[in-house]
């Protein structure tokens, strides 16, 4: 594979254009099952690249391909060659000459990668199972879900840079209902991992029953202000979508509410929000990005002050700034954008301590987050979860409005707890903030 992608990039050399490719190789395994029976069981490999060109006036063009034979990589160059011409000249694009490289080895488990399959149907039917026994009302599972995947990442570019990894990850899920009477609730968790054994299946399905059980009782409360307390999983799409306004493109482009804000205070002083790409406790761990940039650990936003933007080539050339190594593509998409890879932020105290409140709305749920306005921050989305009385859940809230601004909520940050939850690239812990408005009856 090396030799191919030598001299695809020699080929881009020698037609006057820089070049950078991505290869992604990718080994899967997976189980599921429904209502006591096996619902999906797969298990395959699939590769591809996507190739960048930049030509000597700096009109980029991009091309993928399916198919690693050194013929199909040199036909998608030359695709990409061809359609450079149709984009706009712009003297911020440009590769990598970021030649340091570290390999990690930590991010590789060999019992993930050798399970069998007939070690994960039994693992996910045994999910199932349990989900269905735990309580009597739990009628319906809809899917219990275990995969594996082993992925090979080449990167390389004309400046001869060359950079590659391997990293297995493991996820586990399940969504039921419980049923009682003429009332109904959804329930579902999930774990990602970078090994199988590290997945506690009897978490997931406990947490997904218990909240399905939880949202029979569920009512809607009086409007007005409440201090919420945000579930690993609803605080890390709150995280997700300030790291929308992170990124050095939306900044550079003004669809973003920390545009001009670099050093001012954008959150509380409670709040660190970090990049922390090689902690060896998160399921998708890189030394370097897609753009062949090396990673490294920094602040998006420290004591509440904002510090840094996430930037790839362009955006960082764009803004007179220095790439952070936040271009990344995945095997189902090989053509790099900014995002993260393990993003949080630090702890300042425990769930039990956040969950001893006198009262507050514990959030399980929110929809439409991401429809939030990139430039003010305004949202208004729906909300679902349990209610906090004396530091136990007392019962369960549904069809309320919670309203405001992203900056608003940064600003009422009062705590964050160190119970995180990995839900991907970003990684979301139990969060106490302040004073919301919430609607109502």
């Amino acid at each position: 594979m090396k030799d191919r992608i030598k001299n695809v990039l020699n080929y881009i050399k020698d037609e006057g254009f820089k070049g950078q490719i991505n290869v992604f190789q990718n080994s899967s395994k997976k189980a599921s099952f429904s209502n006591g029976k096996l619902d999906e069981l797969t298990e395959g490999e699939k590769g591809n690249a996507g190739i960048k060109v930049i030509s000597k006036d700096g009109r980029v063009s991009n091309s993928m391909t399916n198919i690693l034979e050194e013929d199909e990589l040199m036909k998608a160059a030359k695709k990409a060659i061809s359609m450079a011409k149709y984009s706009e000249k712009d003297e911020n694009n440009d590769i990598s000459n970021d030649k340091e490289f570290t390999y990690i080895d930590w991010a590789y488990d060999e019992d993930t990668k050798g399970l069998e399959l007939d070690d994960l149907i039994e693992i996910t039917e045994k999910m199932e199972k349990d989900a269905r026994e735990y309580d009597e009302r739990i009628k319906f599972v809809r899917g219990a879900e275990h995969t594996t995947n082993l992925t090979k990442i080449i990167f390389a570019n004309t400046n001869d840079v060359y950079k590659y990894a391997d990293y297995t990850t493991s996820s586990a899920s399940i969504m039921l209902a419980a049923v009682e009477g003429d009332k109904s609730s959804m329930g579902s968790d999930f774990e990602i991992s970078q090994s199988y054994r590290l997945i506690d299946t009897d978490k997931i399905v406990k947490n997904a029953a218990e909240k399905a059980l939880a949202g029979l009782e569920a009512k809607i409360l009086k409007s007005g202000r409440y201090d919420i307390v945000l579930s690993p999983c609803t605080s890390a799409q709150l995280i997700g979508i300030v790291f929308s306004s992170l990124s050095g493109e939306n900044v550079f482009k003004g669809k973003s509410f920390f545009k001009g804000k670099k050093g001012e205070k954008v959150a509380s002083s409670k709040f660190n929000l970090i990049h922390d790409p090689m902690n060896g406790s998160a399921p998708i761990i890189s030394s370097f990005d897609n753009e062949g940039n090396n990673t490294s650990r920094f602040h998006f936003i420290e004591n509440g002050v904002l510090k840094n933007y996430a930037h790839n080539i362009y955006s960082a050339n764009a803004l007179g700034e220095e790439p952070t190594g936040n271009a990344f593509a995945s095997s189902g998409s090989p053509i790099p954008n900014i995002s993260p890879i393990n993003m949080h932020a630090l702890t300042t105290t425990t769930k039990k301590k956040i969950i001893n409140q006198e009262k507050a709305l514990y959030i399980e749920s929110i929809m439409g987050l991401h429809t939030a306005d990139p430039v003010s921050g305004r949202f208004s989305v729906q909300i679902s979860g349990r209610i906090i009385e004396n530091g136990d859940f007392s019962g369960s809230f549904r069809g309320m409005t919670l309203a405001g601004t992203i900056p608003e909520l940064l600003e009422n940050i009062d705590d964050v707890s160190s119970d995180f939850k990995y839900t991907g690239s970003i990684s979301g812990s139990t969060m106490l903030i302040k004073n919301m408005s919430i609607g109502g009856k």
